[in-house]
């Protein structure tokens, strides 16, 4: 490609407008060039970066699949090599002889609240509302913030569910009693497993080797 320097000022009218018309040209291909690379290398890494995660995927829920069923059979040999029964637990865990690598397999059951917990939620907003924002307005809206899931204003039932030992503390039978009736609209779904594993740092203190299975 040539990148002589033409001076305009000898450029006859009709050369200089030759000229300002190639260099204009010449702009918008280049603009075309490096939109159409762009492109390309967009579409390009997109493609390479999903392979990598469902390649990942895949391992990782081998991963999972393999550490829960051999830490099961290794549990179930730990009382049978015993003659002994094993124990139907939601926890348990297993370390190797050296106590610096632990494995953790822990079911826990999954909950939803039903329709009539959101009569509950409205009662208990209500009655914070009563307590607290007349006598100190500041320390409400932070409770009420604390306490709202998303855009809509409405209060997290499993953030309240986790507050229930609290509220027993305030002594005020009204909200205790709403707490109780919105612990019942509970009801177990299923369960999950999941797995993990620590290790040992220098200190000798347990340090979780961090992989996110709760998707999978």
């Amino acid at each position: 490609m040539s990148t002589q320097t033409i001076d305009l000022s000898t450029l006859s009218a009709s050369e200089l407008k030759a000229e300002l018309e190639r260099r204009q040209e010449a702009e918008i291909q280049g603009y075309k060039t490096a939109k159409k690379q762009f492109r390309t290398d967009k579409d390009n890494f997109a493609l390479h970066a999903a392979g990598k995660f469902k390649q990942l995927q895949k391992e990782m829920k081998e991963i999972k699949e393999y550490t829960i069923r051999e830490a099961n059979k290794l549990y179930d040999r730990m009382y049978t090599i015993e003659g002994k029964e094993p124990k139907e637990t939601k926890s348990f865990s297993l370390k190797n002889e050296e106590d610096t690598i632990k494995v953790t397999v822990d079911r826990q059951e999954r909950f939803e609240f039903n329709e009539e917990a959101t009569v509950h939620i409205n009662a208990i907003k209500d009655i914070f509302r009563e307590k607290f924002e007349a006598r100190h307005k500041g320390m409400y809206n932070l409770l009420d913030g604390l306490l709202i899931k998303g855009t809509k204003g409405e209060y997290d039932p499993k953030l309240l569910a986790k507050a229930r030992k609290q509220v027993r503390e305030l002594g005020d039978d009204n909200l205790i009693a709403e707490f109780d009736k919105l612990d019942d609209c509970q009801r177990v779904v299923g369960s999950s497993l999941y797995c993990r594993l620590y290790m040992k740092d220098d200190k000798q203190k347990w340090q979780d080797v961090s992989l996110q299975f709760s998707s999978l």
